[in-house]
């Protein structure tokens, strides 16, 4: 009786496996790992343990379990082109994504353009502006339009829309095109006035010397010029003060 039953258990768990264990192992087959390739260009090569398996910049590889080398290159004649090399290991069924940044700077536009551009509270340029992709997060400003942050990765937004807030906001004197020109030009009126009443003032000794009176109207022309140039100087340097001080 007891022979019977033990026969009959071994019967029953031979069909009990006969049964299952094409199932663990049809399981085991449809268990993988994977390992996904990215990058922000499509002019690179990607190698896998020294062979071609990408000429665009991504790829999806299934793998068994294993250490693999990874090197993926960019596709130019520059001299500073990058490279990137990689030892990875993968096993039990896992996902990796590898992403590899080629670009060295974002260009990062504005609806408007000309708008403000600042990292970490410093202005760093006006819009269209190429930022290298060092930076994370930056903030677009425009006086009239609500301030905008972003962060940059893969996703990010290029070209930004400001929202128009109602009311528009003179810009600052300092950063208007007419401060920077009458800046140069105080400057160059500055070294015009120096430069004419040293010539006059050369021109006057030399006639204290000789008598000759030619170095004398020499003299009284560079005077001429200097004093001009002096006035100007006076007008605009003066013009720059009232505008800050109207500010």
């Amino acid at each position: 009786m007891m022979k019977e039953l033990l026969l009959r258990m071994n019967l029953s768990t031979k069909i009990i496996l006969f049964f299952i264990l094409p199932v663990f192992s049809i399981l085991a087959q449809d268990c993988h790992n994977v390992l996904k390739i990215n990058s922000d260009i499509t002019e690179a090569n990607i190698y896998l343990n020294d062979s071609l398996v990408s000429d665009n910049g991504k790829i999806e590889l299934e793998l068994q379990d294993g250490e693999y080398i990874l090197v993926a290159n960019e596709i130019s004649d520059r001299w500073n082109s990058k490279s990137f090399s990689d030892t990875i290991s993968i096993s039990g069924c896992e996902q990796k994504n590898i992403y590899y940044y080629f670009k060295t700077e974002t260009l990062l536009e504005s609806i408007p353009e000309d708008a403000y551009v600042f990292a970490n509270d410093s202005l760093i340029g006006f819009t269209p502006l190429k930022v290298p992709n060092d930076f994370r997060e930056l903030r677009i400003t425009k006086p009239g339009y609500l301030e905008q942050k972003i962060f940059l990765s893969e996703n990010s937004p290029k070209l930004v829309k400001l929202d128009f807030n109602g009311s528009i906001k003179s810009e600052p004197f300092v950063n208007t095109t007419m401060f920077k020109v009458l800046t140069g030009s105080a400057i160059v009126l500055g070294a015009v006035t120096a430069y004419f009443k040293l010539e006059a003032d050369d021109k006057f000794d030399e006639y204290r010397f000789s008598g000759n009176k030619k170095f004398l109207d020499e003299t009284n022309r560079y005077d001429t010029i200097s004093g001009i140039s002096l006035a100007l100087f006076q007008i605009n340097f003066g013009y720059i003060i009232y505008r800050f001080l109207a500010e």
